[in-house]
């Protein structure tokens, strides 16, 4: 039986910043930002506009992978819910999540809704370039679904900011 060695946290993050390179898509490492905030994040990457991709002090052996969807307060007006159309879009929403094996969770500011987060993790022992974009991608792919999902519910549902971003609209290989 081969044994297979961990991968240090610093080595998987200098394999995730060479596979976040190959998308051709703006990132940053806040590695040393978030750490001077919290000692949770061993280090980060924030990817285009709303893709966080960050290893946890506590967890060795997995990265994580998040797409945080913040919406307007236009928006958040009609997430409530006292809404029978959030209801509904709360359960489709769930539905699809555990249909794609995703976690979600929904951000709040005081009583409003004020996003949805969107994860999935890669195990340290599979991380390579494919497990690695398998993972962003479903990710993206149930993001980009949740979206149709709120303007489906929701006449005027507008997601701004959202739509339009490569790193949700683009294949992470094209």
């Amino acid at each position: 039986m081969i044994k297979i060695m961990a991968k240090t946290s610093e080595q998987m993050k200098d394999l995730v910043e060479e596979y976040i390179k190959v998308t051709n898509i703006n990132y940053e490492d806040q590695t040393k930002k978030i750490q001077e905030k919290s000692k949770i994040i061993d280090w980060q990457f924030h990817v285009g506009a709303n893709v966080i991709i960050s290893k946890n002090a506590n967890r060795m052996d997995r990265i994580h992978v998040n797409v945080n969807m913040r919406f307007p307060s236009q928006d958040s007006k009609l997430l409530v819910i006292k809404n029978p159309s959030f209801s509904k879009a709360i359960m489709e929403i769930s539905e699809i999540c555990t249909i794609c094996h995703v976690g979600h969770q929904w951000i709040k500011e005081g009583e409003n809704i004020a996003g949805l987060a969107i994860f999935s993790h890669v195990d340290e022992e599979i991380l390579d370039r494919v497990s690695f974009h398998n993972t962003w991608d479903n990710v993206a792919r149930v993001s980009a679904h949740i979206q149709k999902i709120l303007r489906s519910n929701f006449s005027g549902f507008s997601t701004q900011g959202n739509t339009t971003d490569a790193t949700i609209d683009k294949s992470m290989y094209g």
